[in-house]
């Protein structure tokens, strides 16, 4: 439990699930996301894990160090052919994955838009028969039954929530909490969207949550909305109120944020308990989603 005057004076209580410490090497939403994905690779006999991401992807970093630690090769399709001959410019999300062993390949942006075509998917596999494609962020089906592990220890730990708040990449984490936690009508998640309003997320999202035939008997749909922030900070963008954010925090709880996507996460939460968007005796609880190595990320336009 967080402790703090702004939290007392609302009359509510705010929770933080320490989920950056669920593993020393995957940490947070991306070890859930790859620990099937893994499974299935291995089961096909695949031989090198396949994805794609942009230059601050935590994703590309986490699938990267996976593949080492699990005897695999890795490969990352990576947004922005521009850095392709100047490693120099690189992040320190590329330059760990390349570390790790990663083959780096760069696509200009029109290609990379081809990524979830059939078309374009199906000779991917064609050119590499031993990889398991895994798709950007991690996000598949594997990936939603994954986090089924996080809503259990979330409805074991502090079953009387009313406000979970997560960063939103793709939407699959905010998904495959919805699918499976025990919520009930006074309960909702509340995803933070760290690129833009996150609107263009909304059908991914509502397919994963209902790939369940009882889902729409058994779930309220309001149980889940977007958190926007007052002024959207684009993708990959540190800006003096991110930094502030992490600077206040640490201070105050001795707990790391990253730049990314935890920091947008709690900036949006400080934003909507200024407007007393909680009512009293709420208990909310923030998902620390790990992805500390953006900590080291270059500030600088996204690629």
């Amino acid at each position: 439990m967080l402790k703090s005057p702004l939290f007392e004076d609302a009359n509510i209580e705010v929770f933080m699930k320490r989920d950056d410490l669920n593993h020393p090497e995957i940490q947070g939403n991306k070890w859930h996301k790859l620990k099937f994905n893994l499974e299935q690779a291995k089961l096909q006999n695949k031989t090198t894990l396949l994805t794609f991401g942009g230059a601050y992807s935590n994703h590309i970093a986490a699938t990267a160090a996976a593949a080492k630690l699990y005897g695999f090769s890795s490969m990352g399709f990576i947004r922005g052919d521009e850095l392709q001959n100047t490693p120099s410019k690189w992040s320190h999300t590329l330059k760990t994955a390349h570390l790790n062993g990663m083959q780096l390949h760069f696509l200009s942006r029109t290609d990379y838009r081809l990524k979830s075509q059939l078309n374009f998917q199906h000779q991917l596999q064609q050119s590499y028969p031993d990889a398991w494609i895994i798709p950007e962020g991690g996000s598949n089906d594997l990936a939603i039954a994954g986090l089924q592990t996080l809503a259990t220890e979330i409805d074991q730990q502090c079953p009387n929530w009313t406000h979970l708040i997560t960063a939103v990449g793709t939407g699959a984490t905010l998904s495959g909490l919805v699918r499976h936690l025990k919520m009930n009508s006074a309960q909702t998640v509340l995803g933070v969207a760290t690129l833009g309003s996150g609107d263009f997320l909304k059908t991914d999202i509502c397919r994963w949550i209902q790939n369940d035939n009882d889902w729409v008997a058994e779930k309220n749909p309001k149980n889940w909305a977007f958190l926007n922030l007052e002024n959207p900070i684009r993708y990959g963008k540190i800006t003096p109120e991110i930094e502030l954010t992490q600077q206040q925090f640490r201070a105050e709880f001795d707990i790391v944020l990253d730049p990314i996507y935890t920091a947008k996460m709690v900036l949006g939460f400080y934003e909507a308990l200024s407007k007393n968007r909680f009512p009293p005796n709420s208990k909310i609880i923030l998902l620390h989603t790990g992805g500390l190595q953006g900590l080291q990320t270059l500030t600088s336009d996204p690629f």
